[in-house]
């Protein structure tokens, strides 16, 4: 074996630095291991488009730890956008907006359903009342959440019944975006944990960073460098080598590197299943991780234009979904392609020109209820993904297809599977594994998949107090 160290990080996306330098603070001896060339994970800028600074998966921040810019001195941390409202855009060219001012939202919805105006301020209410009560358990690791007859009920109710009391098939379809499966039991709580989070000091905003993603991630990889942590990049992991206990890790290579701890930013299925020793999970979790695979998932577009995408209103994020039942499209566990899309496109250079080159502009896309697997196949189906979400952006924005100058297609990928049992489970049991030593550090110890960071540095404290412990004994 070589060297050692104290802990090894596997993966180098927002997470795995997070977690690298919380413990390089606190005085260990961290690698951090990267299987690509560059760092960042699913935020390193798109290399498809020459001259463009963003990433294809991610472009707004709802759910940043506001820890990382204080504890980390993250003095680079600037947004160029703080509060961005929700705009449902309908077919008949008219469109509905939800903005964190609640009065004016509601002034909105009186104007065509009185009944969806009441609905709307009341559940809001109860969902906001809720997130900041829970926000101890999923902001700052609290073990125990707290007792409530709401909580209680969200947990064994699907957002879709919670939003069954609107009248608006677009405000259903624009609500159940944000709660990742609307028809899956425990989803409303998503709700409760989107409004549960703080951007900017402003709970449920949604903020845009100065210079994107990739932005953040050069910030914490320099913060890492000088916190003394080890990189490697193209250092792909084969195995974590643990007898109960974890012993290192394994490269590809074939070189063995020592440590007392290891944290994972890969899902736990990946981690447990592929890295982790054969039974080391036992069998119960084993059989469990074998059959709860996720079978949909979210792709990404990014265009890049010649002139910025027109939908009527600048700094926006723009939803199509035209019917909550559109959620639940049989189509995805045929593994087909879905017949009505879920789209999610935001403009992020009007607000920050810089991401693009001089005179271009970008418009960013999220596509939910993707299949993983399609019978067809993603090399085939990408085409038909660009032309549908065209298509469906054209009959808001006039002109689309012709600006188009360039794209970055991103399919979906096997995450972590939404599950409102992940949502109620604390960060403990979330990050902690079977083996001794071995933690998860990425999105599967976060209640859903969002760019956080907070997963790694709570992880990072577990480990710490790991550290001591074995050492001691």
């Amino acid at each position: 074996m070589s060297q050692s160290r104290d802990a090894v990080v596997i993966g180098g996306g927002l997470n795995g630095l997070v977690a690298a330098i919380y413990l390089a603070k606190a005085g260990r001896k961290v690698l951090l291991l990267e299987a690509e060339e560059t760092l960042g994970g699913s935020c390193r800028a798109t290399t498809a488009l020459a001259g463009v600074r963003a990433s294809v998966r991610s472009s707004l921040l709802i759910a940043l730890d506001p820890r990382l810019a204080k504890d980390l001195a993250l003095q680079g941390l600037k947004f160029a956008l703080r509060d961005i409202p929700t705009i449902a855009l309908q077919q008949d060219g008219s469109s509905l907006t939800l903005a964190r001012d609640v009065n004016g939202t509601q002034r909105a919805l009186a104007a065509r359903s009185p009944g969806d105006a009441d609905t709307y301020r009341r559940l809001r209410a109860e969902i906001f009342t809720l997130a900041r009560a829970m926000r101890p358990f999923w902001c700052d690791g609290a073990s125990t959440s707290p007792p409530d007859t709401l909580l209680s009920r969200l947990r064994r109710t699907d957002a879709a019944s919670l939003l069954a009391g609107f009248e608006s098939d677009t405000l259903k379809a624009a609500l159940a975006f944000d709660s990742v499966a609307p028809f899956e039991t425990g989803s409303a709580l998503a709700l409760v944990w989107r409004a549960a989070q703080e951007m900017c000091g402003l709970q449920g905003a949604l903020a845009l960073p100065q210079g994107g993603l990739p932005a953040l991630m050069e910030m914490l990889a320099a913060t890492a460098q000088a916190a003394g942590v080890e990189v490697r990049t193209r250092a792909r992991v084969a195995k974590i080598i643990a007898d109960n206990v974890v012993a290192g890790a394994a490269l590809e290579s074939g070189e063995e590197i020592y440590c007392r701890a290891v944290l994972c930013s890969l899902s736990r299925r990946k981690t447990l299943l592929d890295l982790a020793p054969k039974g080391s999970s036992g069998f119960s979790e084993t059989q469990k991780l074998a059959r709860t695979s996720a079978q949909n998932g979210e792709g990404s577009i990014l265009f890049l234009l010649n002139a910025p995408a027109d939908f009527g209103s600048a700094n926006a994020r723009y939803i199509l979904a035209d019917r909550l039942e559109a959620f639940a499209d049989t189509a995805i566990r045929e593994h087909r392609f879905p017949d009505e899309l879920q789209i999610e496109a935001f403009v992020p250079t009007i607000a920050d020109p810089t991401l693009a080159p001089p005179g271009q502009h970008l418009l960013s896309v999220r596509v939910q209820g993707l299949p993983l697997m399609p019978a067809d196949g993603w090399p085939a189906l990408s085409v038909k993904l660009v032309e549908r979400v065209t298509a469906a952006l054209e009959r808001h924005t006039a002109h689309l297809r012709a600006r188009i100058v360039g794209l970055d297609v991103q399919v979906p990928r096997e995450e972590e599977p939404f599950s409102g049992a992940r949502l109620a489970s604390s960060y403990r049991a979330r990050i902690a594994t079977p083996v001794e030593g071995l933690f998860l550090c990425g999105v599967a110890a976060e209640p859903v998949n969002a760019v956080s960071g907070r997963a790694g540095r709570l992880a990072a404290g577990i480990a710490q107090a790991w550290l001591a412990r074995e050492k001691r004994g």
